[in-house]
Formats: C-alpha cells, sequence, structure tokens
C-alpha cells in the first residue's frame, strides 16, 4: 500500500509539471504570432536568448499546405481549450501572476538564463547529429563562458561577446534527416506539436542533465518554477495576443507550423555553410605569359 501511495504521489506530481510546461509552452507560440518571425519575446528581448528564425533565400515556405495539415482538427481544438482555458486559466496564469509579483524582473530573468544555459547538452548533441560542428562549438565555448564568468549562466556574457546560441533540437535534427512532420497535434498537458517533434521531445527530455543528477522531486521543482517563470515575463505579451487574436487556435497552429519550418530552413543552411568550403571546387590557375609561350610555340 505504501509503495502504490508513492507511485500515485509521483504520478500526480508529473501530470502537475507536465500541465505548467504544456500550457506555457502553448502560449509561447500563439504569442509568436503576435510578432513579426525572429523577433524575440520575454527575457529573449533583452538577452538574445531567442535566435531569429527568419526565411532564407534558398528556403521555399509551403505555409499553405502546412497550415491546412491538420487532420484531427476537432479532437485538437478539444485539448487546446482545455489546455488553455482549464489549466493555463485556474494553475498557470495565477502563479505567474503571484511569482511576478513577490520575484523582481532581473531576478526572474536571470534564472530563466541560468535554464537557458543547463539546456546546453540538448543544443551540443543536435547540433553534432545535424553536422554543424561550428554550432556545437559555439555551444561548448557559450557554457564554458557563461558557467565561469558568468556564474553558472545569471549573467550571459557570451551573447556580450556575440557568440550566439543556436535552437537545435531532436525535432529538428530528425527533420535534416528527412523525416516528415507529420500531423499537427495537441494532447492534454502537452504543447502543440506535430508527431515528429513529439518524438524529438522525448529525445531531448534524455538529454536533461538534471534528469540525472536531481531526485524526482528536485527535478520536478525545477520544471515547475522554469514554466511560471517563463510565464510570469510575458504576461503582457499573452494578454495582449489573447485580446487581439479571434481564432487563438488557429493562431497558435499555422504560427507554429511556420516557425517551425524557419528553424530548419535555417539550420539547414547554416549546415551548408559551415561545410561550404568542402564542395566549392578550386578554380585553375590563370596561365603566364611565359608558360603560355612555352605551350604555344611559334
Amino acid at each position: 500500500m505504501v509503495r502504490l501511495h508513492r507511485v500515485q504521489n509521483a504520478t500526480t506530481g508529473l501530470f502537475r509539471v507536465v500541465s505548467f510546461l504544456a500550457v506555457a509552452s502553448a502560449l509561447g507560440v500563439v504569442a509568436g504570432c503576435a510578432r513579426s518571425p525572429g523577433v524575440p519575446s520575454g527575457a529573449g528581448a533583452s538577452d538574445g536568448m531567442v535566435r531569429s528564425h527568419l526565411p532564407t533565400e534558398n528556403a521555399t515556405l509551403s505555409d499553405e499546405s502546412e497550415d491546412d495539415y491538420d487532420p484531427w482538427q476537432n479532437f485538437n481544438e478539444h485539448m487546446f481549450s482545455f489546455n488553455h482555458d482549464v489549466l493555463d486559466g485556474w494553475l498557470v496564469k495565477p502563479a505567474a501572476e503571484g511569482w511576478a509579483k513577490i520575484c523582481p524582473d532581473t531576478a526572474r530573468r536571470s534564472f530563466a538564463r541560468l535554464i537557458n544555459n543547463l539546456d546546453t547538452p540538448r543544443r551540443l548533441v543536435n547540433n553534432l547529429l545535424q553536422g554543424r560542428p561550428l554550432g556545437a562549438g559555439r555551444e561548448l565555448a557559450r557554457f564554458a563562458v557563461n558557467s565561469t564568468v558568468g556564474v553558472a549562466g545569471l549573467i550571459d556574457v557570451a551573447s556580450m561577446m556575440h557568440v550566439e546560441p543556436s535552437e537545435a533540437d531532436a525535432g529538428e535534427t530528425l527533420a535534416l534527416y528527412g523525416v516528415g512532420p507529420g500531423p499537427y497535434l495537441v494532447l492534454p498537458t502537452m504543447p502543440p506539436l506535430t508527431v515528429r517533434d513529439a518524438i524529438g521531445r522525448g529525445i531531448d527530455g534524455a538529454l536533461d542533465p538534471v534528469s540525472y543528477f536531481l531526485p524526482f522531486i528536485a527535478n520536478e521543482a525545477k520544471s515547475i518554477v522554469t514554466a511560471v517563470n517563463d510565464r510570469s515575463l510575458n504576461l503582457k505579451l499573452f494578454a495582449n495576443v489573447e485580446d487581439s487574436v479571434l481564432d487563438l487556435y488557429s493562431a497558435a497552429r499555422n504560427g507554429y507550423l511556420q516557425r517551425r519550418e524557419r528553424a530548419i530552413a535555417l539550420a539547414a543552411q547554416d549546415r551548408h555553410q559551415e561545410w561550404a568550403w568542402a564542395e566549392s571546387t578550386p578554380e585553375p590557375a590563370p596561365q603566364t605569359a611565359s608558360s603560355t609561350s612555352r605551350d604555344n610555340p611559334t
């Protein structure tokens, strides 16, 4: 009975963690629809933590086809309403508002930078899997600088030195290996996803160092505080989105699909640029006047 009680408590705690993370992520995607692609929000607006995902010259975006690929729309809309109206309305938003009142803005942004620094293994491994060694090197350099001079990542010194982070994740890696996105999907307590990105999230979860070194309760507390902290940094932005967007579900879906496609196009371009030297063929040396006269004697 004692073991069963512990399992039930752990399951309840895990559900609560995922709930906080899911709604914060979903609203973050919606907020992205309220600004031009590449304009960061929250902590990233001042700290340079969010990398702009702008389309490239060689990348063509099939926004219309991506937006229309929602075969499970009826189910997704019900799940989105549950996540937004129930989980965010009654849990995440009130907690974020209280957290914003008791914790100074500077401290909340520093905490977001610390968590971003701890997320280096995910970005590092995916840069390597994507064939982007220079990107992996930048992640290592950022981690070394921010973990030392930046006091464990509380200060983003690397960005001040113009060493910017990537946003490489496993879903992006799978896309670069030719795996299709699959249908758009919203699950209870989960953020907007495609089937491919859902698999990628599971892979990225195994790269979280906190899950290996902290017990379950500490890891749960870290996840909850992270989600609430991120929500508290975007309270005004999310409120503006909710007031201005008529169809919140479609805005979240289209914004998510478009931003993911841009991120994948940018990752592909970065990989191409890193290996451009290997693909280029050396030009033949120009002939001099003396060599021309020797080759063509009169």
